[in-house]
């Protein structure tokens, strides 16, 4: 079906196109009648008329939309938070936040910027070098990497605390022997290896051996190799923290397959409680990640970016805690 442009209601309605044009850019100074405002707003919502975007941008100097690229990642509830906050807040600053998963691109970014125009770009994961150079070229302002340490996050928290809270809170439940179960998931090196160091830096500092680690990439096969790992560790692994609680309750089907009594032999801990985790037999202790700090953090740099004023004052922090459940 042909879309209805605005020579379409100019001549269903019977006046020009520039009233029309003055008519639903609101203006009132042109003396056009109140009759005739009236008629081309109901031809227009008739026809289903909407000004085209890249019209609006030449018009106001800017499309309003800020262009979110991310990778392919598992699902996380701090990740899924994270998007439906940037959406919110940037909406209640004047901005739509456009969502778009690199990963499942056929073309290169770049290529986007000419259907969409958007005012900045923000990337999740890192740009390809010949993204960053068509951004360069086409002044469109970005952020590269906003949740890696050098990205906004860095003001916020460290994924370095997140591995450091599982290792106290299996410490604090007994644990003296722990295991770590990671992602052999290149994608997911950004915050699997700053847990992992976290969770090394507490045992330092709780006078224990550094983790056993095994890695793993969601399969029960991975999992039952790396629980086999622990279990034939002399020392006698009794506490696992794992990358995510996606890893966790792989391990966790892994136990029950392998008649190991979780928590009774072994204590889980994962991360981004999601709502799985609570669901599961023993339920998952895990860790739970309030992105609201990160989240104005990069608001603000956005809005920094456009020349807009701060949406936060006063910015609030990003918080950790532990989430207490039976696996532990």
């Amino acid at each position: 079906m042909k879309r209805a442009t605005s020579v379409d209601v100019a001549r269903e309605a019977g006046v020009s196109q520039t009233t029309v044009s003055f008519v639903l850019n609101g203006r009132s100074d042109m003396g056009i009648s109140e009759s005739t405002r009236s008629q081309v707003l109901e031809v227009a919502k008739r026809l289903g008329y909407v000004p085209s975007a890249s019209a609006r941008s030449l018009k106001r100097g800017r499309s309003n939309i800020v262009l979110c690229a991310l990778p392919t990642l598992p699902v996380a509830r701090a990740l899924e938070e994270l998007k439906e906050d940037l959406s919110l807040q940037l909406g209640a600053a004047g901005f739509a936040c456009v969502f778009v998963y690199t990963g499942a691109l056929s073309t290169p970014l770049a290529d986007l910027l000419q259907f969409l125009q958007p005012d900045a770009v923000l990337a999740v994961g890192d740009l390809a070098e010949t993204d960053r150079q068509a951004l360069d070229l086409s002044a469109i302002p970005f952020i590269d990497g906003i949740l890696s340490p050098r990205g906004p996050e860095a003001s916020a928290f460290r994924q370095e605390a997140i591995g450091d809270l599982q290792v106290s809170m299996l410490v604090a439940a007994g644990r003296d022997r722990i295991g770590y179960a990671g992602l052999s998931d290149p994608v997911e090196q950004r915050f699997y290896l700053p847990r992992l160091d976290g969770a090394r830096q507490a045992c330092g500092r709780l006078g224990i051996a550094p983790p056993l680690v095994a890695t793993l990439d969601y399969t029960r096969e991975s999992a039952q190799a790396a629980l086999d790992v622990w279990r034939a560790d002399e020392s006698g692994i009794n506490g696992v923290a794992a990358f995510n609680d996606l890893a966790a309750l792989a391990i966790l089907a892994a136990c029950r397959v392998a008649g190991v009594a979780v928590p009774d032999d072994m204590a889980l801990v994962g991360v981004d409680d999601l709502e799985l985790a609570a669901l599961t037999s023993p339920a998952l202790s895990t860790i739970r990640i309030d992105v609201a700090g990160a989240t104005a953090t990069i608001v603000d740099a956005t809005l920094s970016l456009l020349g807009a004023p701060s949406a936060h004052p006063s910015r609030p922090a990003s918080t950790i805690r532990f989430v207490q459940r039976e696996s532990s």
